[in-house]
This record gives C-alpha cells, sequence and structure tokens, in this order.
C-alpha cells in the first residue's frame, strides 16, 4: 500500500510500465460496443460488457492518477483532489454496475455464460476488500467533503463560498512544509486498496481465473 511504503520502494520504471496495458484494456473495451450491439442478445450481454468498461476504466484512472500523484509531489494539491474523486465515484458505483449484471446472470434465460456462483464468490471479496474503506468513517466524511467542495467544484452554488477549496489549499501546503509526502497519503493508501479490488474481482470473474489476491493494479505487479 502507498500509504506503507517509502518513497525508496517506490519503482517509478515499473509503474509507468503497467500503464499501457490498462490503457489498452480499456479501449478495446470500448470498441466492442462498435459491435456488440450487432450481436445476438445483446441487451442481455450489456450489463456484464458495461461491468467490464467500467472496471477497465477505473483502473486506468486510477494507475495514471496514481503515477503522477506519486511522482510530481510539487503538484499534490492537484492529484490528489482527482484521486479522491475518482475513489468516491468508483466506491458509490462499482456495487451498482455489479448488482445490475448480477441480474443479468441470474436470469435462466441469460446470454450470458458466467457463472453465477463464482461472480458472488469474486463479489464477496470485492466487499471484503473495501470494507476497510468503507468503515473508516472519519476518513469517508472527509472523501465526500472533498468530492463536493473541492474536486466536483460545487463551490460557487448558490449561497456556497470557496471555504473548502481554501481548507484544502492550505492543507496541502502544511502538509508539504512539515515534510509529509503522498506515500503517507491516506487518499493514495486507499486508492491502492480500490484499485486491487477491482483488477482482482475482474480477473476471477471474466479474466484469467487466479484467485482474489494474485494481482496488485495500484503498482502493476
Amino acid at each position: 500500500m502507498v500509504g506503507a511504503m517509502g518513497s525508496a520502494e517506490w519503482d517509478e520504471a515499473r509503474f509507468r510500465a503497467s500503464i499501457p496495458a490498462a490503457k489498452e484494456s480499456v479501449e478495446l473495451a470500448a470498441r466492442f460496443y462498435t459491435v456488440g450491439p450487432t450481436l445476438p442478445e445483446w441487451e442481455s450481454q450489456r450489463p456484464v460488457v458495461d461491468l467490464v468498461f467500467y472496471l477497465a476504466r477505473l483502473d486506468y484512472d486510477l494507475k495514471v492518477l496514481l503515477l503522477h500523484f506519486l511522482a510530481d509531489p510539487d503538484n499534490r494539491t492537484v492529484w490528489e483532489r482527482y484521486l479522491a474523486l475518482e475513489l468516491h465515484e468508483g466506491l458509490q458505483t462499482v456495487p451498482q454496475a455489479i448488482s445490475r449484471a448480477r441480474r443479468e446472470i441470474a436470469k435462466p434465460s441469460t446470454a450470458s455464460r458466467l457463472s453465477l456462483a463464482r461472480f458472488d464468490a469474486a463479489a464477496g471479496e470485492y466487499r471484503w476488500a473495501v470494507k476497510a474503506i468503507r468503515e473508516d468513517v472519519e476518513f469517508y466524511e472527509t472523501l465526500t467533503t472533498v468530492r463536493n467542495g473541492v474536486a466536483a467544484h460545487h463551490g460557487m452554488r448558490r449561497g456556497a463560498g470557496m471555504e473548502v477549496g481554501i481548507a484544502w489549499t492550505l492543507s496541502a501546503w502544511n502538509l508539504t512544509e512539515s515534510g509529509n509526502t503522498p506515500f503517507q497519503s491516506k487518499f493514495g493508501e486507499y486508492a491502492v486498496k480500490f484499485g486491487r479490488a477491482i483488477q482482482d474481482f475482474g480477473s476471477s470473474v471474466v479474466g484469467d481465473g487466479e484467485p482474489p489476491g494474485s494481482t496488485h493494479p495500484g503498482t502493476g505487479t
């Protein structure tokens, strides 16, 4: 995890080398949509295809954001807030995408050939993997505040000011002045944990069949 890793252990070249494959995966998943609607039983297949695309996109986004966050500490405040936005979105919407795909897989008439038992086991592993994030109440409240008041630019809504954004900027400045590095960030640590969880889920359901825990998207191993 980033939060438990020192800068001496950070292998930027290895991390960077993992990104092209993630980019290719999301592009291939997107390109499938150019032919998918012409296939028989497309609507039955689509919830699973949507899930695969979404997991690939999240994996790619997180890798890129983590790379810049760790490799460009001078601009930490920018990368960290968008990392928070991506983390918040993923934690909120991945369970919805999983549930939608499961409902289709469970139908007797489904066109999907995925094993429901395997899918449910992988979903259970995903929930267990992100449980620590969801149960960290203080962090989740901070994450929501950053998402709503900083990353999503809601500060100019009627009756709202820029107080949250100002506080975020001052906090980042104070952290830098005190010697705190991105490797000590809870946002980074949990982004890695979440990235591992979604890639393990995808690999277990539709990938190479390796069991959860066998891949490490956050660090490209």
